[in-house]
């Protein structure tokens, strides 16, 4: 019967799309209703966008355009002409059938199966989950390439194959969409009957990639109405005449053997080759007519010099192979039309493509100018780039931003809430730390879901650590994590102490518990919102760890989104991540229930299906949308650009292998030889998908990969791709004739590994080598320059204004900060700047020892000196302090309670002796200083002294403390004197007596104290509490220096107090030890401070004509 099947060829997009524009403003030969839309085929959403454009452009109008991919077009005609299907097994019910049938012992016990058997026999769920989608996806390749095989297992064929034993477990029975293929195309293909419900008129845009039998639906089409099939192609000579290619390909002969055959063409073609031959042997379809339209690429303008790039897609074009005479006498290094770069790391890719792009859109050759919307910038795997794009591209302020738009993104690189979700499903094998729960609660969506501001997760965290919350949400949930089950440093743990704190505002023991009540602000809301997400949170890593069918994990999920959602969240990319997952679980369900899969399904596999759908490609994300378009490669194939780019070509990711190769037939019986025409393989697809994007690119075709590897400097090959692409290049130049190596060396432009090299700012014989990154040139000017400290960011000469005159109070215990820490307390104060206050390090572990430095020590020591002051031995306090979360649990924490015990015991028995029996009381004192009224609560007040204690030596801090509360004490009238216990090399541990001093004079000390700290909070102070006492406790001012030098500075094994981040911020380029002027004021200071706080009156130091110290080594300090 004849048909109606127009084929239309060309070697450019546009030109096929003004023969496709052409035919649509015909009117169509039918009786359709002129509201009737056309139907369009297209490969992919891009392509759709494409047209859209092209024909809006060309007509002023796009509208009553019906596009279809060619597989929905196929599953229409199905459902008009063999009936709807209810259990057809697309890629999803075939994952769950074979999963399910993988779970049947009576079938793993077959002989056939039993190498499958051992492979899942530690019963690894996500293992057969894996399995069953390799499965799957063979047996999907097979439904449309070896459509035969399948209905041949149905008939009992192959009774000892394990893949065919499997496919009539999961295929028996239904109406699969091989089986309703063949019965369509038995009723329609070669016959006279004429199928129904199919538009007469359809066009079919550059669908290359289809298999034969989806080809022969699409003819059937050309029965009932007339068939556009438009198909690009590289080359105009692979077609020639039709009629005679199939005649070629019927006498057995190879249509395309060429001795004189262009390389691209031989190395990158196969899958193109095989879908035109796949036409030419007239057994899929049966063209009636064709119709070409081709341009050549090089025109051989004089007026415009032919560029390599062109010259070589003309050579495509012409199916021509490098001839002497086409060839070049040297590498042009001023034509940009095939670029070549080799990186260390995909940040320098992007760095590099975004000084190309600018260099680019400002060259002046090209006509018209390039605009970004031209440009497109593609990956196998964007989702890598997308973080270094947004830093590059939104990161250059100079010169003006290039705009751009990330096409697919996966749903897992763009939006936050789908990572949060992933997290979700992984509790039941989390730990439950610290820092990883309050970081996932303070992830966006569901902090602001819960109505908590990011000061309150720093509040939380303070309260949370000195609770004792370390990891693991109670005993029960450690046991189950194969941990000891033991409550001590939990959630729990934690958070019974803070709520029993709040309640009782009592330190004593309730229960067992320790309560903590160091409240502040407005707590009980902050922790009665974080409750709520715990709870939450503790609900389903339960639930979760429960074996579910798939409609129950639906709810379960569902529920677990509104428990933590309650409200619609209020920006728009939340939504619409709420929207695509709650579609996800619920496909979940469906798919599995179209497959009529009802088993118990762990978490693990729950996790791994939802993994792999939310990090596939975002195929609605926006395309051309008038900057620079970045997506993967394969939405983008034979879309026309003026300048191609392509990221990430490197050795091993492209072309891409195929996961299930191993397990596939169809791959062994191609790799033997018996391949059909239209056969299709990952790696061929990939090859002729770069010969496209080759063909594609009209001024610039741009690759660039990681050349070099970033720690030691080894190379690293490119995509066999690009070595291919390389050899042929180097083959257009003089110099490969005469047998010498055009290639690498001289094509492939080698980058710096840093941005601010000196090689990345230009070579005198390279004009490819340059950067528009102003910034770091300067750094570039000055490679061998000796490194200097970075330059001061506060003048020394202007400082802040001073701090507001209205402030009427101040507490003993902010002052005390204030000198204990004062470069943190200006960035604080002064400049809203906060650093981490606890050290990152083993945050979510429990401590397995007694603590050996900071609060946790001193904390620690106070609570076993007052618990021996009151009698209780260590066995009695034992309990109290391991519920206070200040002694690791089991016989780790009782050996360090003795240790600290002893430590203590000197101590007290002093104290005690002094004491004689009388009991210490609290007082709130306050004083007015011109106006501030200077306020604090004194503890250890007896009646005949005040007593503080430190165990070992004193040191700065300490002094701090026990100075400013003497001062207070006497300030406000308080005239007793302070009786200290530390270690004292000469007099023991004392007590050591410090007389109080007249009430005016204890005000003027603090008067010239509160002087100080306004100072320092309009510039730093060059003080520091450790350094600056080594130096005032020294016996002479020399001494004293390096023992400071050594404090300041450390050395690799030793603490160093100039490390501190907020002292480097505040004192950069004021280090007090970088020259002498400045180590004067740090030793006047020294003296100053600790003088008022030891006697009441200011101390001199003079440095005098001492150099500057240099810091000592250990080994030389200790012989000191």
């Amino acid at each position: 019967m004849a048909t109606d099947f127009r084929l239309y060829h060309s070697n450019a997009l546009d030109l096929l799309a003004e023969l496709l524009a052409d035919t649509l403003r015909q009117p169509a030969t039918s009786t359709d209703s002129l509201l009737t839309p056309d139907t369009i085929l297209i490969p992919q959403v891009a392509m759709r966008r494409w047209l859209q454009a092209t024909l809006a452009q060309k007509f002023g109008v796009a509208a009553n355009l019906h596009f279809l991919t060619p597989g929905e077009f196929v599953a229409q005609a199905l459902a008009a002409n063999v009936g709807p299907s209810h259990d057809d097994l697309d890629m999803d019910t075939l994952h769950w059938r074979v999963y399910a049938a993988l779970g049947d012992a009576a079938l793993l016990a077959q002989p056939a199966l039993a190498a499958i058997a051992r492979h899942l026999a530690a019963g690894d769920a996500v293992r057969r989950w894996a399995l069953a989608g390799e499965l799957a996806n063979s047996f999907n390749k097979y439904a449309a390439w070896r459509r035969d095989w399948l209905l041949h297992w149905e008939e009992g064929a192959e009774s000892n194959d394990a893949q065919a034993i499997l496919w009539r477990a999961v295929a028996m029975g239904r109406q699969h969409r091989a089986r309703r293929i063949g019965d369509y195309l038995g009723t329609f293909a070669n016959t006279n009957a004429l199928p129904c419900g199919l538009p007469t008129r359809l066009f079919a845009f550059a669908t290359l990639n289809v298999s034969p039998d989806v080809l022969r639906v699409m003819a059937t089409q050309a029965k009932v109405g007339t068939l556009h099939f438009y198909l690009p192609t590289p080359s105009r000579e692979y077609w020639g005449d039709l009629r005679s290619l199939g005649a070629r390909l019927h006498a057995g002969e190879d249509p395309f053997a060429d001795a004189d055959e262009n390389p691209l063409l031989r190395d990158c073609g196969a899958a193109g080759k095989d879908f035109m031959a796949l036409l030419g042997s007239y057994e899929a379809v049966h063209p009636s007519a064709e119709v070409t339209a081709y341009a050549d690429p090089d025109p051989h303008d004089p007026a415009k010099p032919t560029t390599l790039l062109r010259q070589m897609q003309s050579d495509v074009y012409h199916r021509r192979a490098v001839v002497p005479e086409r060839q070049r006498q040297r590498v042009d290094y001023a034509d940009p039309s095939l670029q070549f770069h080799a990186c260390h790391t995909r940040l320098r890719e992007v760095q590099v493509l975004h000084d190309q792009l600018r260099a680019l859109l400002d060259d002046t050759r090209f006509e018209p100018p390039l605009q970004p919307r031209d440009i497109a910038v593609l990956a196998p795997d964007i989702d890598a780039y997308a973080p270094y794009l947004d830093a590059v591209f939104n990161g250059d302020a100079q010169g003006g931003r290039i705009p751009y738009a990330i096409a697919d993104t996966s749903p897992l690189q763009s939006e936050p809430l789908v990572a949060v979700f992933l997290r979700l499903l992984a509790l039941p094998s989390a730990r439950f730390g610290l820092e990883e729960t309050l970081d996932l609660l303070a992830s966006p969506p569901l902090a602001a879901a819960a109505g908590l501001q990011p000061t309150d997760f720093e509040h939380l965290h303070t309260w949370l650590h000195a609770a004792g919350a370390r990891w693991g949400w109670d005993a029960a949930q450690r046991a189950r994590s194969g941990a000891p089950e033991e409550a001590s440093f939990t959630w729990q743990f934690a958070l019974d102490r803070l709520l029993l704190g709040l309640a009782s505002g009592s330190e004593a023991l309730i229960a067992g518990v320790a309560p903590w009540p160091q409240w502040e602000g407005s707590a009980v809301t902050t922790l009665d919102r974080l409750l709520r997400q715990l709870q939450i949170l503790a609900h389903y890593e339960q639930a979760l760890r429960t074996p579910a069918t798939p409609e129950q994990w639906r709810e379960r999920l569902l529920g677990l989104l509104q428990a933590l959602l309650p409200q619609a969240p209020a920006e728009r990319r939340d939504l619409r991540a709420l929207d695509r997952l709650r579609n996800a679980i619920t496909d979940f369900a469906q798919h599995a229930a179209r497959a009529e899969v009802e088993l118990l399904v762990p978490i693990a596999v729950v996790q791994a299906y939802f993994t792999q759908v939310l990090s596939a490609a975002d195929t609605r994300a926006p395309l051309l949308t008038g900057g620079v378009s970045v997506a993967r490669m394969v939405p983008m194939r034979l879309l026309p650009f003026r300048v191609i780019c392509l990221l990430g070509m490197n050795d091993g990711e492209f072309p891409r292998s195929d996961p299930s190769a191993g397990l596939n037939k169809l791959t062994a019986e191609m790799s033997a030889g018996k391949r059909n025409y239209g056969d299709r393989s990952t790696r061929d697809d990939d090859r002729f998908l770069f010969l496209q994007l080759f063909a594609a690119a009209q001024d610039v075709f741009y690759l660039s990969w990681q050349g070099k590897d970033p720690r030691d400097g080894s190379t690293r090959e490119p995509s066999v791709l690009v070595d291919e692409l390389l050899a042929v290049t180097g083959s257009y130049h003089a110099g490969a004739a005469e047998g010498n190596s055009i290639g690498f060396q001289h094509l492939v432009l080698a980058h710096a590994l840093q941005p601010f090299s000196p090689e990345a700012f230009g070579n005198p014989d390279d004009p490819r080598v340059f950067s528009y990154r102003a910034n770091w040139q300067p750094a570039a000017q000055r490679p061998e320059a000796p490194r200097q400290s970075l330059p001061i960011w506060l003048p020394e000469h202007a400082p802040l204004a001073r701090v507001d005159a209205s402030e009427t109070a101040l507490s003993l215990t902010r002052l005390q900060q204030f000198f204990k820490a004062p470069a943190k307390q200006f960035l604080r104060q002064r400049l809203a700047l906060r650093q981490p206050e606890i050290d990152a390090a083993g945050e979510d572990v429990e401590p397995l020892q007694v603590p050996q430095h900071g609060l946790d020590k001193h904390a620690l020591q106070q609570a076993v000196c007052a618990a021996l002051l009151t009698g209780e031995t260590a066995a009695v306090m034992l309990p109290r302090l391991r519920a206070q979360a200040l002694l690791p649990a089991g016989p780790l924490g009782e050996q360090g309670l003795d240790a600290v015990v002893q430590r203590v015991r000197p101590y007290v028995d002093a104290l005690r002796h002094w004491q004689a029996g009388q009991a210490a009381r609290t007082e709130t004192l306050t004083c007015d200083i011109d106006g501030l009224r200077l306020h604090g609560s004194l503890h250890g007040i007896y009646p005949h002294g005040i007593a503080r204690l430190q165990f070992g030596e004193r040191n700065g801090p300490s002094v701090l403390r026990s100075g400013l509360d003497w001062l207070l004490a006497c300030a406000a009238g308080l005239a007793l004197p302070l009786m200290e216990f530390y270690d004292d090399k000469a007099d023991g541990l004392g007590p050591h007596r410090r007389a109080p001093v007249p009430q005016d004079v204890a005000i003027a000390a603090l008067r010239t104290l509160l002087a100080v700290r306004q100072q320092g909070l309009q510039a730093p102070l060059l003080f520091a509490p450790y350094s600056s006492w080594a130096l005032f406790e020294a016996e002479d001012v020399e001494k004293g220096l390096k023992r400071a030098v050594n404090k300041w500075r450390g050395s690799e094994r030793s603490w160093a107090e100039g490390r501190d981040a907020a002292y480097q911020l505040a004192l950069r380029g004021q280090d007090p030890f970088s020259s002498h002027a400045r180590m004067a004021d740090f030793a006047c200071l020294s003296g100053s401070i600790f003088g008022l706080l030891t006697e009441a009156q200011s101390k001199e130091i003079e440095v005098g004509t001492l150099d500057v110290p240099e810091a000592e080594s250990e080994d030389e300090e200790g012989a000191a």
